[in-house]
């Protein structure tokens, strides 16, 4: 923790510690799922594709978005994302994620993004995020394993929301799905050839089928698709 800078502008305001140096790469990736009842037969195929061993997360994520006042109306999307854990040091910790827009790539076989993280301590997350103009769209816990290959990062996890806001016992939590997300991918350096690196995700992706089918999924066009105007009747 060596590179982390303290801000407190105010008095009254948290202690707030933020990543002097922002990590920008870029990501391949591709998403598939897979009904929950399955999800033993895919470790199967994961134990015998991947590196020894397994991690098991249960991760707390919001998404907010960022707008701009202009007639162009932009969604940025930002990430924020806890690991859940009993300490209360770790607890404070926040890992800050934003997500560009994909390439405009038809040829590459996966979506490829720009990506920046950076780890984020403080006591009152909310309030930090509000402080940049952010608002939240969405909330949910994943619950899952993590993989890997060399490189590639292979993460399975159900989905849960609460039914009460700020409450996140077993209790108050319901499941989004009977089906298990599947994401499967490479970070890259920021200026890096992703071609090859998304050739091999491909390449890795299809050895998992008939189990689940990975797909380069084009989430961005529903994102930032405008409404037709309602037409006007004679």
């Amino acid at each position: 923790m060596d590179n982390l800078v303290d801000i407190d502008e105010e008095g009254s305001r948290p202690k707030l510690s933020v990543n002097s140096t922002p990590y920008q790469t870029q990501e391949c990736v591709l998403y598939g799922s897979i009904f929950a009842k399955n999800i033993p037969d895919l470790e199967r195929r994961l134990a015998g594709l991947c590196d020894p061993g397994s991690e098991e997360f249960s991760e707390h994520e919001m998404s907010f978005s960022l707008r701009t006042s202009g007639a162009m109306d932009v969604k940025t999307d930002i990430k924020l994302r806890r690991r859940f854990r009993t300490e209360y040091q770790i607890q404070n910790y926040w890992q800050l994620r934003y997500i560009g827009v994909p390439e405009p790539d038809q040829k590459c076989p996966t979506i490829v993004r720009k990506e920046i993280s950076s780890l984020v301590h403080s006591q009152d997350m909310m309030t930090y995020a509000k402080a940049l103009g952010l608002r939240m769209d969405y909330e949910y816990i994943t619950q899952g394993k993590l993989w890997t290959k060399g490189n590639i990062k292979i993460l399975h996890s159900t989905l849960t929301r609460t039914l009460r806001a700020g409450t996140y016992d077993s209790n108050s939590l319901k499941s989004m799905s009977d089906s298990a997300l599947v994401e499967i991918s490479i970070s890259l350096p920021e200026s890096a050839e992703y071609l090859p690196a998304a050739k091999s995700l491909r390449d890795f992706a299809d050895q998992l089928m008939p189990l689940v089918h990975m797909e380069k999924v084009d989430y961005w066009k529903k994102m930032f698709s405008t409404p037709a105007a309602p037409t006007r009747r004679q």
